[in-house]
């Protein structure tokens, strides 16, 4: 990119445009300025034949023009800083979509209050009025009571209940899992647990949606639908279970599934036909209330699982 440097003029230094350039200059009389290639030989320019900034008389020495280029409202920051701007403008644009998603999410939010169930995480109540619906999600329209507890349902019977799994250190030696279920706020089932045999991310994943299905059907519930962002779990039991079962819970190339205790496990929760299943992919960390809750949960249970593991 080029860079402008204003060595006389009503504010010296280095600009990004001509635009911003000409602003400085034009009217200004003696004005000194010039194009460069690098913002190096542009600062030696201004100290060069620079004298800060001042007044001068009108003249017409905006004709003076070196280019054109878009409007920029400011000084040009060190090039080292705008090649890092620019490496990382995706993980910066979608770190501050997520940072103004969940401030719309605080906005609505109302008081302050925490689950008595199976852990310890605060979770703030349910707002009186939801501005906007959850994407992906079809709308819960009403509280319904079963057994001893109230569940959001939606226009179709089906009870909603958000699933997740999280692991530190995934893959290493040092890995600690956690699951999370959440039913909705300050709900009494909402639960937070340490994953059980291996410490996987996946294993998180599997665990909480049979432990979900599970206290639904302790709850008398009969249609129950489970949000995940896990397409890995979505497509291992409506795609690839069957397979796996018929082939002795081996994959097509020959090796065992690695997760094969804790899908048996889902399977006996599927195998139950007083309650019908539907599974909903949610996409994760876009300010989808359930979701964030969800993996607040399955965090917390990663925590769990590492101060089993300090304590053992």
């Amino acid at each position: 990119m080029p860079f402008y440097a204003v060595a006389r003029g009503r504010a010296a230094g280095v600009y990004l445009t001509w635009p911003e350039c000409q602003r400085q200059v034009t009217g200004f009389t003696g004005a000194k300025f010039k194009k460069f290639p690098t913002r190096q030989q542009a600062d030696a320019f201004v100290r060069e034949h620079g004298n800060g900034s001042g007044s001068g008389s009108a003249s017409d020495s905006g004709s003076n023009s070196p280019s054109a280029g878009a409007d920029v409202q400011s000084v040009v920051p060190p090039v080292d800083s705008v090649r890092v701007l620019i490496d990382n403008y995706d993980e910066i644009n979608a770190a501050c979509s997520r940072i103004e998603g969940l401030k719309r999410e605080l906005d609505e939010l109302r008081g302050s209050g925490s689950g008595t169930g199976r852990r310890a995480v605060e979770i703030a109540p349910l707002p009186a009025k939801r501005k906007k619906l959850d994407s992906g999600v079809k709308p819960v329209t009403k509280l319904e009571k079963y057994g001893i507890y109230s569940f959001h349902q939606d226009e179709d019977g089906f009870v909603h209940v958000y699933t997740d799994g999280s692991c530190e250190g995934n893959g290493t030696a040092a890995a600690c899992a956690g699951l999370g279920v959440y039913f909705g706020e300050g709900h009494a089932l909402n639960t937070s647990k340490p994953v059980s045999g291996r410490a996987t991310n996946n294993c998180g994943e599997i665990q909480a949606a049979s432990l979900a299905i599970r206290l639904a059907k302790q709850q008398g519930i009969k249609r129950l639908t489970v949000n995940t962002d896990s397409k890995f779990l979505i497509d291992s039991i409506t795609k690839w279970l069957p397979g796996w079962k018929r082939n002795a819970w081996k994959l097509s190339t020959g090796k065992p599934v690695k997760n094969q205790v804790d899908f048996e496990e889902l399977d006996r929760e599927l195998a139950d036909k007083s309650i019908e299943i539907k599974w909903n992919h949610v996409d994760a960390h876009c300010g989808i209330l359930g979701n964030e809750r969800a993996d607040a949960l399955a965090r917390e249970g990663s925590a769990m699982f590492r101060r089993q593991k300090a304590n053992r």
